[in-house]
């Protein structure tokens, strides 16, 4: 019986070609949007899969989020330990990049490899896939580390390396004693090596209560409950802390617990599941983290490309209502029954789509090369169980189902001679929802197109905004704990020799994105944690950002600019914050003894914040060139480079790039939209050509006796393409207001914003408007054209 089914299947595709190719078009392409968002998003949710075991009975501890972020006092780990609930607790943390050779090989191959610390018994809390060696004492000291499967190719040229010797920044050798398997970029966590905090600091100098350095995770307990235990570690923490440093506060820990807002405040200390920490945008200074509405977002448009292909579907049956009824009409009188019908309808819709599921996977395969620029990564299409299930079982099962429900209920329920003889066809009520589809159609390309212009739009603005710096001509370095400020001073004087070099300066992270806190004591009884920017006195100068209070940064003041919170440089915000709270304290003044303007030193989904420039003893250096001398400069300062530090990696980024990169996310999410849009469009339009199509094919006989009539050729295309461009006029107006209401809300997140112009609407209705008039105008100037007698005599 299948393959009878099958053979009429095949029958009824080979006698209407066309719409069988517009449809198996459409939903492959749909198909195709929506597998390669499925294996994104998973993805993503799998973060985690780079471990052996599951990771649900992992958490990390988090002091106060708004203002710190992710990290903790170092002691945090060993203090998890005395809690009964807890099997082991280690602090973590990815400390950038670190130069790796292999020792005694002078001239010898150099690589920069991300690196991660933690204690001892790291492995036990993040128990990383092992290709060779590992185990309890891996990490037993500071002499001893894990390499990545291609970190141990770079370096060796083979994965059997335990037990060689690797040199790490030129200063610490390290056995390695075990090899993990590569981890993926999505990961909370994407380290080349691992090492432990012993290997930079071997007596535990750093583990004290007030070194806030790294993150705490710990591994609890199966069957603990988090939430009760949440409330405890809380308390806990809070004493200990106290007992330590000396209370901050006069009452006891669930009365400061109280005044921060309670249990569930962010400002009190609290533990959060491992399994949530790479979805936790709101943290700043965490490790990889992905914002959870993104892919829900994707997976939405994904979806609706898909719709779009189903609406196709539906559309195109329909519109051959007459001879299908017909064909219904004949098999009813032949014995079928409206139940086999139905199947028949249902299913035939299930072959087209699996049969499109799998053209689809094969295109997703093909176009590899493209989502580096789409979705911002490699993709793996391993055919693991849920995407055979999921992607070629359910998948096409569901959309044939939802394709074919539809047209079968309709085009079935009518009497079998009513149908032979075309007495009804349920004409109008197809056509209502053929109608309502259409609009259904335009309104997301509409929406789809007016969004992507208005994220390119700004994105434009972004870049082009002044945000108190100048980022134009300002290159950085690679540097380290090598370079240091005696290092810089040497390095700089010999960059200057060169015109091609304004100035240099020495500045620890990105000034764009300044992630560093500290509390500032304001008066004896007054205090604020502002955020730390650590340069030099050549900082502001390189960056171009003016003093416009007190005593310029000179090298005799700036010298002064340590940890004791004396002779502090302080931003406009800070000076005004200071100024409103404690309007005795002098600015500029014995503490405060310069203001610097305003400059954006965080990402610009937030405001200008208090900042305070303080002298840093390590960094990366950052240099201004003169304009036009770009190529020159680079020359200059890779060869001072190479001569003054041999033995490291020259790498350098502009500032230009830094600043592109903060905003990755945002011009991927573009990438995607303006390609869901072409797709959306493309498919919309396969389904209007096959409508116009059948359209013209009914009314031939009509348009031939209009003709007769005296009709003009612009007359009859007038009329073919007004009823389908009046539903474009209706998508128009809904989409309008949903799409500025949807967008009002994204542009929310962003503290400078632009404005949501009328013409964006305007050019997203035009561009459809001239792209569906394209796909009308072919099919309805061919039947106006044509010779009346024709159409007569056909009939």
């Amino acid at each position: 019986m299948f393959k009878k089914f099958l053979m009429e299947s095949f029958r009824a595709k080979k006698h209407r070609p066309l719409s069988f190719i517009i449809n198996w078009l459409g939903l492959t392409l749909g198909f195709a949007a929506v597998i390669v968002m499925y294996i994104f998003i998973m993805a993503q949710v799998r973060h985690d899969a780079c471990f052996t075991r599951p990771m649900d009975d992992v958490a990390r501890c988090e002091i106060d989020v708004e203002q710190i972020g992710s990290i903790c006092p170092d002691p945090t780990a060993r203090f998890m330990t005395q809690l009964p609930e807890v099997v082991a607790a280690t602090r973590a943390g990815q400390r950038g990049n670190m130069t790796v050779s292999i020792p005694n090989q002078p001239g010898g191959a150099r690589f920069s490899l991300k690196t991660m610390f933690g204690d001892s018994n790291l492995l036990q809390v993040f128990p990383f896939r092992m290709v060779s060696g590992g185990g309890a004492d891996a990490l037993a000291d500071g002499t001893k580390g894990l390499v990545s499967r291609s970190s141990a190719m770079k370096l060796f040229g083979s994965i059997d390396v335990v037990g060689k010797q690797i040199e790490v920044n030129n200063t610490y050798p390290v056995t390695i004693t075990g090899v993990f398997e590569d981890i993926p970029e999505n990961s909370l966590y994407n380290p080349d090596v691992i090492f432990t905090f012993k290997m930079t600091d071997p007596n535990g100098k750093a583990d004290k209560w007030y070194m806030w350095m790294s993150e705490c995770y710990f591994r609890f307990h199966p069957g603990t409950d988090l939430a009760a235990f949440n409330k405890k570690f809380q308390v806990a923490l809070i004493d200990r802390m106290w007992e330590d440093l000396g209370s901050a506060f006069a009452g006891s820990p669930e009365e400061y617990i109280e005044e921060k807002g309670g249990f569930d405040s962010p400002q009190v200390p609290h533990v959060r599941p491992f399994n949530d920490c790479y979805f936790t945008p709101e943290v700043s200074g965490a490790m990889n983290m992905y914002d959870p509405s993104s892919l829900v977002v994707l997976g939405i448009i994904a979806a609706l490309v898909l719709v779009i292909a189903i609406i196709n579907y539906v559309n195109i049956y329909t519109a051959r209502s007459t001879e299908v009824i017909r064909a219904m009409g004949i098999k009813s009188i032949m014995g079928a029954s409206r139940r086999s019908l139905i199947g028949f309808i249902i299913g035939d819709s299930v072959v087209i789509t699996f049969v499109s599921a799998v053209t689809a996977f094969i295109l997703a395969w093909l176009l590899r090369p493209l989502y580096p620029m789409i979705v911002g990564s490699e993709l793996s299409f391993a055919l693991s169980w849920d995407i055979l299930l999921v992607l070629f079982v359910g998948l096409p099962v569901v959309c044939g189902v939802l394709s074919g429900i539809f047209p079968a209920v309709t085009l079935t329920r009518m009497k079998p001679l009513d149908a032979i003889a075309n007495r009804s066809s349920g004409g109008r009520q197809m056509s209502v929802v053929r109608n309502a589809l259409i609009v259904f159609q335009f309104v997301i390309s509409i929406g789809l197109i007016a969004a992507t212009l208005l994220i390119n739009k700004q994105m434009r603005y972004l870049t082009t905004l002044d945000l108190g710096y100048d980022r134009e001509n300002v290159v950085t370095v690679s540097g380290g704990s090598f370079m240091n400020n005696e290092k810089f001073e040497t390095f700089r004087g010999r960059l200057l020799t060169s015109p091609s070099i304004v100035d240099a300066s020495l500045i620890q992270g990105n000034p764009m994105q300044v992630g560093q806190m500290n509390t500032v004591q304001i008066t004896n009884d007054q205090s604020y944690t502002p955020m730390y920017l650590y340069g030099d006195q050549h900082t502001l100068h390189v960056l171009g950002v003016p003093m416009v209070e007190g005593d310029s940064i000179s090298d005799s003041n700036f010298d002064r600019l340590q940890w004791n919170q004396t002779n502090m440089v302080i931003n406009e915000a800070f000076a005004k914050y200071i100024r409103n709270i404690a309007p005795e304290v002098q600015i500029p003044g014995e503490k405060f003894i310069g203001v610097f303007k305003d400059f954006q030193h965080q990402p610009v989904t937030e405001q200008v914040t208090p900042l305070v420039l303080v002298r840093t003893w390590s960094g990366n250096p950052y240099i201004r060139i003169a304009a036009g001398q770009i190529e020159q400069a680079l020359a200059h300062i890779e060869s001072t480079f190479r001569d003054m530090f041999p033995n490291e990696i020259y790498e350098y980024e502009f500032m230009d790039a830094q600043f592109d990169q903060m905003y990755k996310l945002e011009n991927l999410f573009r990438a995607r939209l303006l390609t869901f849009s072409v797709l959306a469009i493309f498919i919309g339009c396969l389904g209007l050509f096959a409508l116009v199509g059948y359209s013209v094919e009914r009314r031939r006989k009509e348009i031939a006796i209009r003709k007769v009539h005296g009709a003009m050729v612009g007359q009859v295309v007038g009329m073919l393409c007004a009823n389908f461009l009046k539903w474009l006029a209706v998508s128009f107006v809904i989409a309008v207001p949903l799409v500025w209401w949807m967008m009002d809300k994204w542009m929310s997140q962003y503290a400078y914003r632009t404005e949501m112009s009328w013409w964006i609407f305007a050019v997203a209705g035009l561009a459809t408007l001239v792209i569906a008039l394209f796909t009308v105008l072919g099919q309805s100037y061919k039947a106006a054209v044509e010779n009346p007698a024709h159409a007569v005599k056909g009939e």
